[in-house]
């Protein structure tokens, strides 16, 4: 197997954990991409030592998604996350991270453990298993864009993790989230606009995380559309809701390809599809 370098950098220095039910770690696959767990990443949610890690790991995601009204309970994460499933993520040792960085994070400073750098969250539902991932974080960003394409390994390592094939999710139209879903497959439509959700430009779709599809998202080379029926802009509500509408009348859609920026906006390949 062949991932492009820049993926590669990330393995070389990150290491991968989980947070959550010991129990469930015993179904999953610990060695992904040639990485290995190593035990102390291995973290049991129920046990008082790791609270500390915790609390960053819930801090990475106030400091990702809070400015956005969804930044989520400490609750929320033990009880929608942590338990049924698991939290997957990277971390750095703490000599690698950055002092502005720890500080950042609130890290105390007799803290040894693991750093997080970056988390997805998914759930089983019980349609066909299949999931729910309702959380890709990176802290990318406040690095200094040190680690490119930290995200997109996130999701693709968590799906081998935890065996995860079919994927529903929710996000919002012109959310650069939408970069890393489409890099790794096509996205049905469920929903263009839910009304349900935080945000009335949210939208709720179904990929297909096949090895093969993953393999080809982290091989470095891009995902473009090679025909569509639609571009989209992100920022046209309207249309959003009339491509809704159709749905709810039996039109079956997908986003084809990675979005399409032009000056200041951005446009998605929508194409119509038959069952």
């Amino acid at each position: 197997m062949k991932i492009d370098n820049k993926y590669q950098n990330i393995l070389n220095e990150a290491q991968p954990y989980l947070l959550g039910k010991p129990k469930a770690f015993e179904n999953y696959n610990l060695s992904v991409f040639g990485k290995q767990f190593e035990e102390t990443n291995l973290k049991s949610c129920l046990r008082v030592e790791n609270s500390a890690f915790f609390n960053l790991v819930h801090r990475m995601d106030s400091l990702t998604f809070g400015h956005q009204g969804m930044g989520m309970d400490k609750w929320v994460f033990f009880d929608c996350s942590a338990m049924p499933a698991g939290i997957f993520g990277f971390g750095i040792p703490k000599e690698k991270a950055p002092e502005d960085f720890l500080n950042m994070l609130a890290v105390e400073e007799d803290y040894e453990g693991l750093i997080p750098i970056s988390m997805y969250m998914a759930i089983p539902t019980t349609d066909r298993n299949r999931w729910f991932g309702h959380n890709l974080s990176s802290l990318n960003s406040f690095l200094g864009m040190k680690y490119p394409g930290l995200g997109l390994l996130t999701k693709a390592f968590a799906c081998r993790v935890f065996g995860i094939h079919m994927c529903y999710g929710a996000t919002q139209w012109g959310s650069s989230a939408l970069e890393i879903h489409t890099q790794l497959s096509n996205m049905k439509l469920e929903a263009a606009h839910l009304p349900a959700h935080t945000h009335q430009n949210s939208l709720c779709y179904l990929s297909d995380y096949s090895e093969e599809n993953i393999l080809k998202a982290l091989s470095g080379e891009k995902r473009i559309a090679t025909k569509h029926d639609l571009l989209l802009n992100a920022k046209d509500l309207d249309r959003q809701k009339k491509l809704q509408q159709d749905i709810e009348r039996g039109l079956k859609v997908e986003i084809a390809g990675r979005p399409i920026h032009e000056d200041h906006d951005i446009f998605y390949p929508i194409n119509f599809v038959e069952d």
